[in-house]
């Protein structure tokens, strides 16, 4: 069996379009990384790997930033690399893509999840089994994110808007100063109660000390944890953080391959990492993640920013992970999500269950792509 094709096709659903120009500021600046690059839409990058043998498989890069130029290094670097490869090499593969493109992650990411739904497709069989088998029938999950809200009153309607929907736990942008900040997590708090999980994310806003501060007042609050307080890129800073505070500390999302994972976990600098599946390798890197994190008793809670297929990746893998803590099931306006494939994220009671169909369970929505494509 021989990879015939491979093709990247880019996706963008601008919010203008979807709301006549008028986009909400809570949409568009959602978070302090944003403060200075407004998101202006949701991008996906859609990979398919063909074989000579009629089989395709799906995956799905991040777009983020932009969804084009990732494409493009699918198309024009990684394409070439794997034409008359095996598919069912996926470890040598992953490993010939690593070596040569290491600054390019998210395209890997993207073609190997493309290779384990053809992998399934070849076996006849689901991710969970391939991955050797689920742990949990069900995956715990959070609603990400309560934006930046005007008020702390528009933040509570916001949080209980995802009680409403059946979550169980829920994530506070915050990094708008520490008086702001504590007066709409008091404002979600009061509107959740206790019973219910409340996560934090200041997405590198602060110093040391002004982290230090922070998180005496969200302990008083009972926070589940506190996300990325200081620039992801400085993992001594978020050691120090930890060790001067009572709530878990957690880190990872921009990370892009097990090797920075690697050096977060040698500074002892979190309590929880958030790979995501699109970014940090696709499965095979992901797993990668899983095992250094198990030898350090660190618990994972897998990023969730993308569209469908990158989701249901997740879920499978956030299945039979043995060091699983919770899921980030995105909630951000993204025309992606639901539509870019036809079987529906299965959601209630504040778990995702894992699809079980061959590889990842999923199949192409063709007018969706047609409609977002970017190319």
């Amino acid at each position: 069996m021989k990879i015939t094709k491979v093709e990247a096709i880019p996706l963008f659903a601008a919010f203008a379009d979807a709301f006549d120009g008028g986009v909400p500021p809570e949409l568009s600046q959602p978070a302090f990384s944003m403060r200075d690059n407004p998101l202006l839409g949701q991008g996906a990058v859609i990979v398919r790997v063909e074989t000579d043998e009629g089989l395709i498989g799906i995956g799905e890069a991040m777009g983020r930033p932009g969804p084009r130029g990732t494409a493009a290094h699918i198309n024009e670097v990684l394409a070439p690399m794997l034409l008359g490869r095996d598919p069912r090499h996926h470890g040598a593969l992953f490993t010939a893509m690593n070596e040569g493109m290491r600054f390019a992650p998210m395209g890997i990411s993207g073609v190997d999840l493309a290779l384990w739904d053809l992998r399934g497709k070849i076996y006849g069989d689901s991710l969970m089994n391939l991955l050797g088998g689920a742990l949990r029938e069900a995956v715990d999950c959070y609603a990400s994110p309560i934006p930046y809200m005007a008020m702390p009153d528009a933040s509570a309607e916001k949080a209980q808007e995802f009680l409403r929907d059946g979550f169980r736990a829920v994530k506070l942008k915050i990094g708008r100063g520490i008086s702001r900040d504590i007066a709409h997590v008091e404002a979600v708090r009061e509107a959740t109660g206790s019973d219910i999980k409340l996560l934090v994310d200041a997405n590198g806003a602060y110093t040391v000390s002004q982290s230090i501060a922070l998180a005496k007042d969200l302990v008083k609050l009972g926070v589940y944890w506190l996300e990325e307080p200081v620039h992801p890129e400085y993992p001594d800073d978020l050691a120090r953080i930890r060790r001067r505070v009572d709530l878990p500390v957690v880190s990872g999302e921009w990370l892009g391959s097990w090797l920075g994972f690697r050096d977060l976990l040698k500074a002892e600098a979190v309590d929880v990492i958030m790979p995501n599946i699109t970014r940090c390798g696709g499965i095979t890197g992901l797993m990668k993640i899983v095992d250094l994190a198990l030898l350090e008793n660190v618990t994972v809670a897998p990023h969730g920013v993308g569209a469908g297929i990158g989701i249901a990746a997740a879920i499978a893998a956030c299945a039979v992970m043995p060091n699983f803590l919770i899921y980030e099931y995105n909630q951000l306006f993204n025309p992606l999500r639901h539509t870019v494939m036809h079987e529906p994220i299965q959601f209630a009671a504040g778990v995702l269950t894992p699809n079980a169909g061959e590889g990842l369970g999923i199949s192409l929505n063709e007018a969706t792509i047609g409609r977002y494509r970017a190319d």
